[in-house]
C-alpha cells in the first residue's frame, strides 16, 4: 500500500470507528439512562430518604443526545413535593468534542453535561448567582463502568434587609466505581451577616478554605473504608467594623474505617483546632481523638437501615409514620443488643487543651459486651453490658492559671502583675477544692486522676473500691450500709 494511501486510509478508519461508537452508543443511550435512573432510585429508596429521579424527555442524536431529569423532594407531611429540574447534554463515546477539545484522548462511553434549569421555585437562587445556573457538572463514564464527576456551584450572593450571604465558587470531584470512591472538593470564602437580635449590632462570619478529601474502597458489604478528611483553615466572628471576638484556625477532621484482622470494623475520628483565639488574642489549641473497634458489619446495616425508617417516618408525620416508629423501635432495640455480641469497644482516645503553658488531657475507654437479660432490674442488665471502664485525666495547674488570664483580659484588665496574681490564686483555690473533693491527686504541678472497672470492682486513683462504696464515698450517693462509711473513713486516711 502506497504511504499517501495509508495516509488518508489511517485518519478515514478513526474517524468511521468514531462515528459507528458515536451511533452506537446513540442507539443505547435511552436505555442506558433508564437503567441508570432505576439503579439510582433503588439505592434512595434504601436509605429511606423522601428523594425520587425521573426522566422526563430525550432526544437522541448522532453525536450527543439531550435529556432532562426531575428531582423530587417530599419535605411536607402534606402538599406538593418540592422539584429541581436538571438539562444534560450527553456526548456520545468513544470521543466527545468537549473531552478532545480539552486534550482528554482516552476514549470514553460518553460525557454528561448537567445543569440546573431555572424554575420559578429557585429563582432566587439564579439571582443570587447573576443569572447563570447554581449548579453545573460533567459525569464520564468510562468502559470499565467507573465514572468520572465534576460538580461545580456558582458564586452566589444574597441580601435581605440588614444580613447578607456571600459564597464563593464551589469545585467537588469525584471516581466512582463498584470497588472505590475518592473524592477532591474545595470551597474558598463564606462571608455572612447580620444583625443580633439581644445586642442590635451586625455580626460578621467569615470561613475560609474548605476542603474535602476522600481516598476508599467499597468492600464486599458495601462499606467504603479507608481515609477520608475535611480542613477548614479559619472561621473568624467578630462585629461589623469592630474588633474579631473569636476565631478558629487550622480546623481538621480526619477519619478512618477499616476491618480488623476479626473481620469486623474499626473506626476511628479525630479532630484538631490549631489555634483558638479570643477578642484577637490566641488561646490555645483543641485535640479530640476517638475510636469504635469490634464492629459487626451486617449488624450495623441492619441498624442503619432501621434507624433511617424511624428517623425519616418522624419526618414525614402522620398516623401511619407513628405507627410504623411504635413497630420499629422494638426492632430497633434488638438490633443495639446483637451489636454487642462481639465485645465492641467504645473510645475517647484523647480529649485535650493546650495553652502556652500547661495541658489539659481525658481519655475513656468502654468495654461492652452481651448483656444478661435475666439480671433481674435494668440498673443489673446494664451493668452486665458493662465489662470494663477506664478513665484518666490530667491537667495541669499551669493552664488553670492561663485559663483564669484569658478569663481576666475578657473583662479588659491589663495590668500583668494583677493578672498573674489572680491567676495563680484561682489555680490554687481549683487545685484545692478537685483535692479536698478526693477526685485528684497532686503529681508534681498537675493534678491527677484515674478511674477503671472491671468484674463489679472500682480502682479510682489507686484505691480499690466496690461499686457501692464508689457511690457513697465518693460520688456521695445515699446507698447506705455501715461498710461503706467505714470505707470513707479509710479513704480519708488513705488520703
Amino acid at each position: 500500500m502506497k504511504k499517501t494511501t495509508l495516509a488518508v486510509a489511517v485518519p478515514l478508519a478513526v474517524v468511521g470507528v468514531a462515528i459507528a461508537g458515536a451511533w452506537y452508543t446513540g442507539s443505547r443511550v435511552e436505555e442506558t439512562v433508564t437503567r441508570d435512573i432505576g439503579e439510582i432510585n433503588a439505592s434512595i429508596q434504601q436509605t429511606g430518604l423522601p428523594v425520587s429521579l425521573t426522566l422526563l424527555g430525550i432526544e437522541r442524536g448522532v453525536f450527543s443526545s439531550a435529556a432532562r431529569y426531575q428531582v423530587s423532594l417530599a419535605v411536607e407531611a402534606r402538599g406538593e413535593a418540592k422539584t429541581l429540574v436538571f438539562s444534560d447534554r450527553i456526548e456520545h463515546g468513544p470521543f466527545p468534542l468537549s473531552r478532545l477539545a480539552s486534550g482528554k484522548l482516552m476514549p470514553v462511553m460518553a460525557q454528561n453535561n448537567i445543569a440546573l434549569e431555572q424554575t420559578p421555585g429557585i429563582a432566587p437562587l439564579f439571582e443570587a448567582a447573576g443569572g447563570k445556573a447554581p449548579l453545573t457538572g460533567t459525569v464520564t463514564l468510562h468502559y470499565g463502568q467507573g465514572r468520572d464527576a465534576v460538580l461545580e456551584t456558582a458564586a452566589l450572593q444574597f441580601t435581605q434587609d440588614h444580613s447578607s450571604l456571600r459564597v464563593s465558587p464551589g469545585k467537588l470531584s469525584m471516581f466512582m466505581s463498584k470497588s472505590e470512591v475518592r473524592s477532591d472538593g474545595h470551597l474558598a470564602e463564606i462571608d455572612t451577616t447580620f444583625v443580633q437580635p439581644q445586642t442590635g449590632l451586625p455580626m460578621r462570619f467569615a470561613l475560609r478554605d474548605l476542603r474535602l478529601n476522600g481516598d476508599q474502597k467499597i468492600d464486599a458489604d458495601g462499606f467504603a473504608t479507608g481515609p477520608s478528611s475535611a480542613s477548614i483553615e479559619s472561621v473568624q466572628g467578630s462585629i461589623e467594623g469592630g474588633p474579631e471576638m473569636f476565631a478558629m484556625h487550622k480546623i481538621v477532621g480526619e477519619g478512618v474505617l477499616k476491618r480488623s484482622e476479626k473481620g469486623l470494623l474499626d473506626q476511628t475520628v479525630s479532630y484538631r483546632i490549631g489555634i483558638l483565639a479570643m477578642q484577637g488574642k490566641e488561646f490555645g489549641s483543641l485535640k479530640l481523638d476517638t475510636s469504635v473497634r469490634n464492629l459487626d458489619g451486617a449488624a450495623v446495616k441492619t441498624l442503619a437501615e432501621t434507624y433511617r425508617k424511624i428517623m425519616f417516618a418522624g419526618f414525614k408525620g402522620g398516623d401511619a409514620a407513628k405507627a410504623l416508629i411504635a413497630e420499629q423501635l422494638p426492632v430497633l432495640q434488638s438490633q443495639v443488643l446483637s451489636l454487642l455480641d462481639n465485645s465492641p469497644t467504645l473510645a475517647l482516645d484523647e480529649l485535650s487543651l493546650q495553652t502556652a503553658h500547661g495541658t489539659a488531657r481525658m481519655s475513656l475507654t468502654v468495654d461492652l459486651r452481651k448483656p444478661d437479660l435475666n439480671a433481674g432490674t435494668p440498673n443489673a442488665i446494664i451493668q452486665s453490658a458493662l465489662a470494663g471502664l477506664k478513665a484518666d485525666a490530667k491537667v495541669d495547674k499551669a493552664l488553670i492559671s492561663d485559663l483564669a488570664i484569658g478569663t481576666a483580659q475578657q473583662t479588659a484588665k491589663t495590668d500583668p502583675v494583677a493578672l498573674k496574681q489572680e491567676s495563680d490564686a484561682a489555680a490554687e483555690m481549683l487545685s484545692g477544692m478537685a483535692l479536698r473533693s478526693h477526685w485528684a491527686r497532686l503529681e508534681g504541678d498537675s493534678l491527677v486522676s484515674s478511674l477503671s472497672y472491671t468484674n463489679g470492682q472500682i480502682t479510682f486513683n489507686g484505691q480499690a473500691m466496690s461499686v457501692e462504696q464508689f457511690a457513697g464515698s465518693v460520688l456521695g450517693l445515699p446507698l447506705g450500709g455501715e461498710d461503706e462509711y467505714e470505707y470513707e473513713e479509710e479513704f480519708e486516711e488513705a488520703k
